[in-house]
């Protein structure tokens, strides 16, 4: 592995976050995926922490003014937050690397990526409308307003803490809320270096509570508190439907950012070199732990064994290292579990008549596996189907347009997917006919924050991003006026 370039932090001790002040005692020791090296402790957090935290956020609701002042304020508090974010950035990408396995220069960009999310819900902030209704007859007025929802329970995983955190809370903030944010045990680190810098740059105490600890534990008493007003969660399917059912036993929205098995398409008149590059970024980003991740390649079969060749040779290249190593473009997994939960994937599908290209194997210490190209891999097979979470890219070939569509929509997920084409009336017809939430054309994982992001089917409900994110966290009220004339009665009273 490559030298390193970038000094490593020293092991840091976090308690929960609670009305602008740290509390509890950090017992949960995170260790490095990499070398083992201990990176920081977290406090266990318990229902009681908990409940701790939606009192503060409730009272923060009602008593600190934050969801009356002018949407200029907010927005001037979160600006004020992200400068102070960007000041820290290299402090906050250092740590986001080493808690995640994920290599620095993606860190960096992720950290810039948030402070942007941040600005972008703080114009936001600015431009909460409603309609008037000036026609409803001699004397009536009729409004429709935006207002907060109130206290939204936030549980983010830990493949990207900050990004999946960001792409929520400023814009929660934004609209007048409070917060009670449960990041993943893990990776808490980040959440709660941004919530003491929140406190610096002005947002009340009470706002943000972060409480860290178990799933089991925190998750579950967010999900089940009756002082939460709505839920938002990303991360499993499997945890996802348990999260939708607590939020229905209360009837509290919720949103849901869940799993995926993405196709990307490459047609025969696709540009060969920026679809080689855009599949194996697709398949290794983040060491496939992305629920976008382009796990599934579909290639017209007049161009299949020229390009998988080619493929094959640029992930030979791929340089799989320690995080904090610039050189680094492959980090290790988050933990054993999730390292052997995938390779145990390729096994299986090994097994059931996949051909292993290169790959498949963890290398040595760390949780480490390389780039891994599974070929003649069909839709019966498990691998084609069940979110792998892993470094793994599988090869189907396609003759027809509608046997591509067929493919890339044989999934209960339905998230993210990409086509690669020089025509422009394909690329259309495709990406209609495509049942996911965001579809990327002659790129894969390239987006713009002003595009409403999510699922369909089993991949989650509800919008992050773009003005559509803003309003998840609002509700709709109508209110009538009767400014001139008599009001309505009852014909007896009259």
């Amino acid at each position: 592995m490559p030298d390193g370039h970038v000094t490593a932090t020293i092991p840091r001790a976090y308690g929960n976050w609670i009305n602008g002040q740290e509390m509890g005692t950090p017992t949960i020791l995170r260790h490095s995926p990499a070398d083992g090296r201990l990176l920081a402790t977290f406090t266990a957090g318990t229902a009681e922490d908990v409940n701790a935290a939606v009192h503060s956020a409730n009272h923060a609701f009602d008593s600190s003014g934050w969801r009356t002042m002018p949407g200029a304020d907010r927005a001037a508090a979160l600006n004020a937050w992200a400068s102070l974010i960007e000041q820290h950035a290299e402090r906050l990408a250092i740590i986001e690397a080493e808690e995640v396995g994920k290599p620095i220069k993606y860190a960096r960009g992720e950290v810039a990526h948030a402070i942007s999310l941040i600005r972008y819900a703080a114009a936001l902030a600015w431009q909460i409308k409603g309609d008037v209704f000036s026609d409803l007859g001699p004397g009536a007025l009729g409004l429709v307003t935006r207002e907060p929802r109130g206290v939204i329970g936030m549980i983010v995983p830990w493949n990207f803490p900050l990004v999946t955190l960001i792409q929520k809370l400023p814009f929660a903030l934004a609209s007048g809320n409070t917060t009670v944010v449960k990041p993943s045990e893990f990776t808490s680190g980040t959440a709660l270096e941004a919530a003491r810098l929140a406190a610096e740059a002005g947002i009340p105490a009470g706002v943000i509570n972060i409480v860290t600890g178990e799933g089991a534990t925190v998750g579950a008493a967010i999900a089940a508190h009756p002082g939460i007003d709505m839920l938002s969660f990303t991360g499993s399917t499997t945890i996802g439907r348990q999260i939708a059912k607590a939020a229905a036993e209360r009837i509290i929205p919720v949103s849901l950012e869940l799993g995926g098995k993405g196709a990307n398409i490459v047609f025969a008149d696709a540009d060969i070199d920026q679809a080689l590059d855009g599949v194996l970024f697709g398949a290794i980003l983040n060491q496939g732990q992305e629920c976008c991740a382009g796990a599934r390649l579909l290639i017209q079969d007049s161009i299949a064994d020229t390009f998988i060749e080619k493929l094959v040779a640029r992930a030979g290249k791929i340089i799989t290292g320690i995080p904090l190593d610039e050189a680094t473009d492959l980090g290790p997994m988050i933990h054993e579990k999730q390292m052997q939960s995938v390779l145990t994937h390729i096994q299986t599908a090994i097994a059931a008549g996949a051909t292993l290209l290169t790959g498949g194997a963890r290398p040595g210490p760390g949780f480490f596996i390389p780039p891994t190209i599974l070929d003649n891999v069909t839709p019966a097979m498990d691998i084609f189907r069940r979110e792998v979470f892993g470094p793994v890219l599988t090869i189907t070939r396609f003759t027809t347009d509608v046997e591509a569509l067929a493919f890339a929509n044989d999934s209960e997920y339905g998230l993210a997917s990409g086509i690669w084409t020089s025509n422009l009336t394909r690329a259309h017809a495709m990406a209609a006919g495509i049942k996911t939430g965001s579809v990327y054309v002659n790129t894969y994982l390239e987006t713009a924050m002003q595009l409403p992001f999510g699922g369909w089917k089993n991949s989650g409900l509800g919008r992050e991003l773009g003005l559509a994110g803003l309003l998840e966290f609002t509700q709709t009220k109508s209110t009538f006026f009767k400014l001139s004339g008599r009001a309505l009665a009852l014909p007896h009273t009259a």
